[in-house]
């Protein structure tokens, strides 16, 4: 791999073994997919953060980067974390989950994160053919899809040690040979958030590795695409999706060309939405979630103005509206709360073990949460639409 008379520096220690340990692993993974240089990127995000997911290894890993004097080179935010410090009923986490909780965070804020989001776009939004190094898939997708902006869909140590050196392996869609459909994919209009996120994880099953494109998504609100690329991501590999109409590369590729070519009809979205509905009953103590991916500034203004003074007298239910933490430190105080409606900062449900919590099942409105739930956090998932979860407790949207 050709690397330039700085690198080579970083290579030799002379800007400290930290950094000099960090490019040598990502010049590695280059050489492995055939990088023939590297790339300056702007802004990393950093995925894997959970205390429920890197346990007592990750959190002694990221400590001894900080004990060793490892910084950031460039602009970085990392994901949510699992919500520690948040209680459901009355139930909280134990000590020993709050305290590694809280040492991950502050040894990623030492190393210079400006933000803890999995939407990260929301902090800082990319310009149409900058170069990033993002780990989390759905600000992969939209970074590169609905801004123009290039990433690959890194890995949560990768992208951390790429924010440590400010370097990516120039491969993949970093490079214009790269960002290429395969696949044509017709999808139903949605008329809600939650069909967004539906589409999007069927259109991901039947594009499991291939960069589709799409037909059928123009107009749609910001939201909704963020909704759908976040399906996308959860049932496919593919790092991109071309949105006719929105994804500014639409402009160099002719679909003419495109030779596989496949519809998603409105049945197969209703009967997904019908198999996930929950009962209209709880079999136990249920929990509703917004917010992933995190909610906007722009949403939470929506929504608050229109809190009611009195909520829903549903018995062992919760609603929790996340949103990322857009400053720091991160307020730990659900702003226009009580014990049944919560707007918090930088947490994950889908990260957090809530069955815990005493947590039984979770209505989300979003599909990859849909996906997760079961899997991460131990507890049953049904998916709503927002206006219906919210509507349960009191709260409706402006308009």
């Amino acid at each position: 791999m050709y690397l330039t008379k700085e690198e080579e520096r970083v290579l030799r220690g002379d800007e400290g073994e930290v950094k000099a340990r960090a490019l040598k692993v990502i010049v590695k993974v280059g050489e492995i997919f055939g990088a023939e240089r590297l790339v300056n990127v702007s802004h990393a995000h950093v995925s894997g953060i959970s205390y429920f997911n890197i346990r007592k290894y990750g959190v002694e890993f990221l400590e001894d980067l900080v004990n060793n004097g490892a910084k950031f080179s460039v602009f970085t935010t990392a994901n949510p974390y699992a919500a520690y410090y948040l209680s459901f009923n009355g139930k909280g986490f134990s000590k020993n989950v709050i305290n590694n909780q809280e040492r991950i965070i502050n040894a990623l804020i030492s190393m210079g994160a400006r933000a803890f989001t999995c939407a990260p776009y929301h902090i800082r939004r990319p310009k149409v053919g900058e170069h990033l190094a993002w780990a989390e898939s759905n600000a992969v997708l939209y970074a590169n899809s609905v801004l123009g902006a290039r990433t690959n869909r890194e890995g949560g140590p990768l992208a951390l040690l790429e924010a440590i050196v400010g370097r990516a392996p120039y491969c993949g869609m970093h490079v214009d040979e790269e960002r290429y459909p395969s696949i044509l994919i017709k999808v139903p209009k949605p008329s809600s958030l939650s069909e967004a996120a539906v589409i999007g994880y069927l259109t991901g099953r039947m594009s499991p590795s291939k960069i589709p494109y799409v037909e059928g998504l123009g107009g749609v609100p910001e939201e909704w695409l963020k909704a759908f690329l976040a399906g996308v991501g959860t049932s496919s590999s593919a790092p991109m999706v071309f949105l006719e109409g929105i994804t500014p590369d639409c402009r160099r590729v002719r679909k003419d060309n495109i030779q596989e070519r496949v519809r998603l009809s409105e049945e197969d979205v209703r009967s997904f939405i019908k198999e996930h509905s929950p009962p209209q009953e709880a079999a136990g103590n249920r929990l509703y979630v917004i917010g992933c991916p995190h909610v906007s500034k722009e949403e939470i203004r929506e929504i608050t103005l229109h809190v009611r003074e009195t909520y829903s007298n549903t018995h062992n239910e919760e609603l929790w509206i996340i949103t990322g933490c857009f400053s720091l430190p991160c307020s730990k105080i659900p702003a226009k709360s009580n014990s049944k409606v919560k707007i918090v900062e930088g947490v994950c449900p889908v990260v957090t073990r809530l069955d815990l919590l005493g947590v039984e099942e979770v209505v989300t409105d979003s599909a990859k949460a849909l996906h997760y739930l079961s899997r991460l956090a131990h507890v049953k998932s049904f998916i709503m639409d927002r206006k219906e979860i919210l509507k349960r407790f009191g709260v409706r949207l402006h308009g």
